[in-house]
């Protein structure tokens, strides 16, 4: 591996040792034992001292870069509740509004690169991974980061007040209530917390196998793929775009459980959609089958769109 490669795949370090880390062929690579260990170096040196997996991890990494996280932020995690409304004037409960926004979120977490911009400004970082309904409320559970330490005191302040927003994918007004952070903002280089927040909720294993790129998929109004279906092709592309999406167990019907999905991208190309991909899997073999153009992928029924999927083969890169 040549310094700049290693420089590429190693940049959350503050100290780079120059060690080999192996490589695979097709687009796939394994994590890099020389990031690791600087990254320990690193958090030692910050006092941050969970055992998890590495941001130096390409999966990670494909996180961060699409997130821009900051060198330098101070993240929190907790709780905070919200409701939805039909109007603006909160008349009304969203009912459908506030069921579909919790069922994409336990489907498919959402990744939030600028947070509530209109009360912090560009640039909060957002993790939601779960949410549950509670009375006629959504309580959800947040890891939040910032480049800001006084945006994030903000964040946690109690008598914090949120502005009514809409939400044009679920047609709904919502109401923030105060975000309950478990502990003071913690200060942290290159979104390390956050990083760890995903690693956990994703259940990643260290020393997988990564590979990124883009793959094509068509769906359709019925099994035997008779129609295109051009509203839940949409609504999917929509929703990566606006929010990404994370899957924790990527088509185990094709590759078994445990494969770990991050799509971030998608454009409409004719009557089909491109995605672009990061997938990660503790099994190399399962990884060289993603990225052989030979692999076959049965149509699958996606309950959230209404829509069934017919994934054509993925282009690692």
């Amino acid at each position: 591996m040549t310094t700049d490669a290693l420089l590429r795949v190693c940049r959350f370090a503050c100290v780079i040792l120059l060690l080999p880390s192996e490589i695979f062929g097709n687009g796939l690579a394994g994590t890099d034992e020389a990031c690791e260990a600087s990254l320990l170096q690193t958090r030692d040196a910050t006092r941050h001292s969970r055992k998890d997996r590495s941001p130096c991890d390409a999966f990670l990494q494909s996180i961060s870069n699409e997130m821009q996280l900051p060198e330098l932020g101070y993240t929190a995690s907790g709780t905070h509740f919200a409701q939805g409304y039909t109007t603006q004037n909160a008349s009304n409960v969203s009912v459908q509004g506030m069921e579909e926004d919790c069922d994409n979120i336990n489907l498919n977490k959402k990744l939030s690169a600028n947070f509530r911009s209109d009360v912090f400004g560009p640039g909060m970082k957002g993790f939601f991974y779960k949410c549950k309904k509670v009375g006629d409320q959504n309580k959800y559970w947040f890891t939040i980061t910032s480049a800001s330490e006084s945006n994030m005191k903000e964040l946690c302040d109690p008598e914090t007040q949120f502005p009514i927003v809409y939400d044009e994918q679920h047609s709904t007004y919502w109401k923030d209530f105060p975000f309950t952070c478990d502990t003071e903002p913690a200060k942290n280089t290159h979104g390390y917390i956050f990083l760890d927040s995903v690693s956990d909720e994703m259940q990643l294993t260290p020393g997988g196998t990564t590979a990124s790129g883009t793959h094509f998929a068509q769906g359709y109004m019925t099994l035997n793929a008779s129609e295109i279906s051009v509203e839940g092709m949409r609504e999917d592309c929509d929703n990566i775009n606006l929010n990404k999406k994370l899957s924790a167990n990527f088509r185990p019907d094709v590759f078994g459980p445990g494969m770990k999905g991050f799509f971030y991208e998608c454009v409409k190309v004719s009557a089909i959609n491109k995605y672009w991909f990061t997938i990660t899997s503790a099994s190399t073999s399962n990884m060289k089958k993603l990225c052989n153009p030979e692999t076959s992928f049965p149509i699958v029924y996606d309950e959230q769109h209404s829509t069934y999927w017919q994934d054509l083969p993925f282009a690692c890169v």
